[in-house]
């Protein structure tokens, strides 16, 4: 009984407990209701572009525009998807607001050869249009090569075209056959150039044309050789100064070189390293007053050809005076003095009491001169005048006043000394006392035997530029200054270069070559892609044509210039196995 009594307790408590919950539950949806209709819904993000909108525009080579409408429920923003396109496609503007709105996509002219693609990518929260712009590309026709140079035999010749258009080929004479045409990544044109049996070169072309487009390609084929030996210059003319005479010459035989007569002012340079197609004389300063000439035959060993060079070595024009000023007492008198000449000369003076004394019976190498008297208390000066054939020379002349004024004369202002150096002499005529002194310290002054006369000894100048310096004589107070300017030329630049051809393989590789120069020089490769200079190295590239090439490495010193010839060989053609597949001859239409 009172077990039963528990049971019904517990189960009126189970009931209450159960009402109790439900009306909780209910409550609670109402609040949430009541919640729910106080926030509106957003709307979803979302990017519509116009109806009709071409997704997949496609522009010519020369550029243009595509504006894109469109209508957003949220702020949006347009990209170009590559950044490495923004060179040449742009889109304005890049952001907006939500609502209608419109971009314009501006593309520039396509100066390449192929076609190029972008995307653009219009983006509004989640949602994406993305619109891919195409542009053709500039109709192109290339070839790899403009001109090629050959010997007198028969080549293989290989010519590149690359094109986006078809395109015809035409030859301009016989002797140039089109062989075969093969299509990889660019078309390859094969062409045999016979051999040339005649002596004199010919010219030919190859055109590739498509429409208005075309590309020349030139062929200079040498003729067949002949036995040469020829001299660059028959005639090299050097002045009294002589110096260094550089002449080149062209040998396909061996030779020997001869002197017509033994010389002694004149004489090859084979002391250092020296090509065999250029060669050097040295030739002395010429002091005497005549024209000379020395003369130099190249035979060949038959004695069957031959080349003389003849170098002329002209005398200096010359009018020698005395260097010392000419002194004269204040009271009116006479000089004279001798000249040697070896042309014609006219004598003027540049004052007037300064006059030539011309009489019949007296040498024309000896000059008289009269001068009038000096009432004055100061020192003058005058000048006697010898010119001729562009040479002028000046005799001092000097007369004292009645009253001795002070006076500091050099008997020459000016010196043009040889680079192997030399003396400087002059003599100071003074009656004052004075000092000597150089800025220069290449010129040191020697012991002379005499009081009045001044000696330097100039060393050698083993620069190839020319270099200055001055002699100045001055009073002991300093008030009275004479200077003489001492110019000494530089070593004649010379520039020997071995060797100067090379003959290299399909493979290429390095070989080693000499400069020998007394100054700065540089290199000039006529084509960097294949080679190059490393040093004392020049570097050919693989030659992966068939086609023999040639270029050259250029030397510069000064205006000296020398010319290292190259020629390389083309690869060996290669016969493609009868198991190849077609395919490897078939242009990649995408790449294209």
């Amino acid at each position: 009984m009172d077990t039963l009594f528990r049971w019904g307790k517990m189960h009126c408590m189970q009931k209450a407990l159960f009402v109790l919950l439900s009306v909780v539950l209910v409550a609670c949806r109402g609040e949430e209701k009541v919640n729910l209709s106080d926030e509106p819904e957003a709307p979803e993000a979302e990017i519509t572009l116009a109806e009709g909108t071409d997704k997949h525009p496609l522009l010519d080579a020369s550029g243009g525009t595509v504006t894109l409408h469109f209508t957003s429920t949220a702020d949006w923003k347009a990209t170009v998807g590559n950044v490495r396109a923004s060179s040449w496609i742009t889109v304005s503007p890049t952001s907006g607001k939500a609502g209608e709105a419109s971009v314009t996509i501006s593309v520039a002219a396509n100066d390449g050869t192929d076609e190029r693609t972008a995307s653009v990518f219009l983006d509004c929260g989640d949602s994406r249009e993305t619109i891919v712009v195409s542009q053709k590309q500039k109709d192109a026709l290339i070839v790899s090569r403009q001109s090629y140079e050959l010997s007198a035999g028969e080549f293989l010749i290989e010519v590149e075209v690359e094109a986006n258009v078809t395109f015809e080929v035409e030859v301009s004479d016989t002797w140039i056959e089109q062989i075969s045409t093969r299509s990889l990544e660019k078309s390859v044109l094969s062409f045999r150039i016979l051999a040339n049996d005649g002596y004199e070169k010919r010219s030919g072309s190859i055109l590739v044309r498509s429409g208005e487009l075309q590309e020349t390609v030139r062929i200079y084929q040498e003729g067949k050789e002949k036995e040469v030996l020829l001299l660059s210059e028959d005639m090299v003319e050097v002045g009294a100064l002589g110096g260094t005479v550089d002449v080149q010459l062209q040998s396909s035989v061996s030779y020997i070189c001869k002197p017509v007569t033994e010389y002694t002012w004149v004489s090859e340079i084979t002391s250092r390293a020296v090509s065999t197609h250029t060669l050097h004389f040295a030739v002395q300063p010429n002091d005497t007053y005549d024209m000379r000439e020395a003369r130099f035959v190249f035979i060949d060993e038959t004695e069957s050809i031959s080349d003389t060079l003849t170098i002329r070595q002209y005398a200096a024009d010359e009018i020698l005076v005395p260097s010392d000023p000419i002194i004269c007492e204040p009271e009116s008198g006479t000089f004279s003095f001798d000249v040697s000449a070896n042309i014609s000369y006219d004598v003027t003076t540049d004052v007037s009491w300064l006059k030539q004394v011309v009489g019949r019976g007296m040498e024309q190498s000896t000059l008289h001169f009269s001068v009038e008297e000096n009432t004055g208390s100061a020192m003058r000066e005058g000048n006697i005048i010898l010119s001729g054939n562009g040479v002028e020379r000046t005799v001092k002349v000097m007369q004292k006043g009645k009253e001795e004024a002070p006076y500091l004369v050099v008997s020459q202002e000016h010196f043009n000394i040889l680079p192997e150096g030399g003396t400087v002499r002059f003599t100071v005529k003074a009656n004052v006392p004075y000092r000597v002194n150089t800025d220069a310290d290449w010129m040191v002054q020697a012991v002379s035997g005499s009081s009045d006369e001044i000696v330097f000894t100039v060393s050698a100048n083993e620069s190839t530029s020319s270099r200055e310096a001055t002699i100045t004589v001055t009073s002991e107070d300093g008030s009275l200054v004479r200077t003489v300017q001492v110019v000494q030329k530089g070593e004649a630049v010379y520039l020997d270069v071995s060797p100067s051809n090379i003959s290299a393989t399909a493979e290429g590789g390095k070989f080693t070559f000499t400069v020998n120069s007394n100054t700065q020089y540089t290199f000039t490769c006529s084509d960097n892609s294949w080679i190059s200079v490393d040093g004392n190295l020049i570097v050919i590239g693989a030659n992966t044509s068939t086609s023999q090439r040639k270029g050259n490495v250029t030397v510069r010193a000064a205006e000296l210039v020398r010319v290292i010839e190259i020629t390389q060989a083309g690869k060996k053609e290669e016969t493609p196995s009868a198991g190849g597949s077609i395919e490897d001859f078939t242009e990649n239409e995408e790449d294209w």
